[in-house]
């Protein structure tokens, strides 16, 4: 009786189904995904330093911005 009590619980859990996992990939514009222009003016004089810096600026804001439409859109997916 006690060898069926102790059998009994593994025949029960071998015919359970094994665990299925599926992949699911976050749809991501493509627009994200492109890479930030990123200037390549050569600097002669502090004028073209102060346009290269501002340039580097929005290049900068822009990659930020990407990142954080991709956080955004990774944490919608992961509340689904």
């Amino acid at each position: 009786m006690r060898t069926l009590i102790l059998a009994l619980p593994i025949l029960l859990t071998a015919c359970k189904k094994p665990i299925e996992y599926v992949e699911v990939t976050p749809d991501i514009p493509a627009q994200t995904l492109t890479p930030c222009p990123i200037s390549d003016r050569q600097v002669k004089t502090v004028k073209d330093l102060a346009a290269l810096a501002t340039e580097h600026l929005r290049t900068a804001e822009c990659a930020n911005g990407k990142i954080r439409a991709i956080k955004d859109i990774l944490e919608k997916e992961s509340i689904k």
